[in-house]
């Protein structure tokens, strides 16, 4: 998932809180494939590994290539994954990786929004697919439809390899990281935030798919959908929250010996202003994410 500091993510506290919402969302993207058991798959930002253990149990005649390039989480997927035998663990950016097998499959969830450059993203999977001729068919179906991007009717069965991702799309938690961006700058945090650049890119729908076509992707189905997830109470809202939406922010808080202290007031000052904005105690700790999907094929 840390695409450019590698060690910095807190792979277990990631295990803990994904339980509650990315494994939910991988799940869906795995949904969208009738699997045939033989495919040869890339797990596209494995993190901690929990999706890629589903990804082994579809694919038992197969294989899958777990790929991430922060430290920590490559440890805590070999823990996680150490009793699956079709599993390799492979630390790399996924936008460089080379791999010796042609893939039937390239899985992403939760990481693509994390690399700034998606056409060098979107050229290597199609490098490292399989061509049409040698892939495995598979059938695909994205049940959510909202601002859909097509060049397809419906997905249906393909004799191509083919890209499978969701990751956030354009609108993503946009009050959470409207109020990140105020506070940043706020006098006693804006010194540490010069030349600062959001660490993710949350593309649209219509510029995706443009994108793939561009590239020579087939059969593309892109669109994004909304989805309001409700978390039990601050404690847990500030864990996810610190461990993946603020990490960025709060690593720049951390370069002197103030760090911790700068930190915890920074993650305080935005949980007061979120119960404060959004009366929570009555609606509830929830997140408004935007989800882009895309599933696409190699011609």
């Amino acid at each position: 998932m840390g695409y450019k500091n590698k060690g910095s993510w807190d792979a277990h506290a990631y295990d803990e809180v994904s339980r509650l919402v990315q494994y939910r969302w991988g799940r869906q993207v795995l949904g969208w494939r009738k699997w045939l058991g033989n495919e040869i798959v890339m797990d596209a930002g494995c993190g901690s590994g929990m999706l890629t253990k589903e990804l082994a149990r579809k694919v038992p005649r197969g294989k899958v290539y777990a790929v991430d390039i922060d430290s920590n989480m490559i440890r805590q997927a070999r823990d996680s994954l150490q009793f699956f035998d079709n599993v390799e663990i492979v630390q790399s950016s996924f936008t460089d990786i080379e791999l010796p097998k042609k893939l039937d499959v390239i899985f992403s969830n939760s990481a693509l929004h994390w690399v700034g450059d998606h056409r060098k993203a979107f050229q290597n999977f199609w490098e490292m697919l399989k061509p049409t001729n040698s892939s495995t068919e598979g059938n695909v179906l994205i049940r959510k439809k909202s601002k859909v991007s097509s060049n397809t009717s419906t997905p249906s069965h393909s004799s191509s390899s083919q890209l499978l991702i969701q990751c956030g799309g354009f609108g993503n938690l946009q009050q959470n990281i409207t109020l990140l961006e105020r506070i940043a700058y706020l006098d006693q945090f804006k010194e540490y935030f010069v030349d600062w650049k959001q660490p993710w890119y949350f593309a649209k729908p219509d510029d995706t798919n443009k994108l793939l076509k561009e590239l020579g992707y087939v059969n593309t189905t892109v669109c994004s959908n909304s989805d309001r997830v409700n978390l039990p109470n601050r404690d847990t809202y500030s864990k996810f929250m610190k461990t993946v939406v603020m990490k960025s922010y709060l690593e720049r808080l951390s370069i002197d010996d103030h760090g911790d202290l700068l930190k915890a007031l920074f993650l305080e000052m935005f949980l007061d202003e979120i119960e404060k904005s959004s009366n929570r105690s009555k609606v509830g700790w929830f997140l408004d994410f935007v989800r882009l999907n895309i599933v696409a094929h190699r011609s």
